[in-house]
């Protein structure tokens, strides 16, 4: 898919995977209708939460920190937007309001012109590569490293009568 097309849960899916560098792993436990992550990138830290640059500008913010030049025009064809981000080359990318334009270019310093399709079912991915997990099944977690007698995460619940 051409990164200059990427609208929607598309878009959002891409913005997230471009956030993360390969050496990390980002966990996708829902890819529709919408895009729900788990990652830890920096001072970014999204456990099991939505996932929406496209259409929320709170999540964007982090695409917009993360250009170190920002030219952005308006014309009858919508907004056109010119970034460098750390490590990439310029990018330009046109889109229907400037959150747009950016995610897009964003998507495009990482990724390049084109990106494949975004699975549909639960996944992670670490270096490229796609790892799926059983749809609804819970990814691996720090607490499963807890040892038999461990009291870490042992709430004591009440036992049922």
């Amino acid at each position: 898919m051409n990164t200059g097309e990427l609208q929607g849960s598309d878009l959002d899916y891409w913005c997230a995977r471009a956030l993360v560098d390969d050496d990390e792993e980002i966990v996708f436990t829902q890819v529709e209708p919408s895009v729900v992550v788990t990652f830890t990138h920096g001072a970014l830290r999204k456990l099991a939460q939505p996932f929406a640059p496209a259409s929320e500008w709170g999540d964007a913010l982090e695409m917009l920190e993360r250009a170190r030049d920002l030219q952005w025009r308006r014309d009858e064809r919508g907004a056109h937007c010119r970034a460098q981000f750390e490590g990439a080359d310029p990018c330009e990318a046109q889109g229907e309001h400037p959150r747009i334009a950016l995610l897009r270019a964003f998507v495009r310093a990482r990724f390049g012109e084109t990106v494949g399709d975004r699975p549909a079912a639960p996944h992670a991915v670490r270096g490229g590569k796609v790892r799926p997990y059983d749809a609804g099944g819970v990814p691996p977690t720090y607490g499963d490293n807890v040892g038999a007698g461990d009291e870490i995460g042992n709430i004591r619940s009440v036992p049922r009568p």
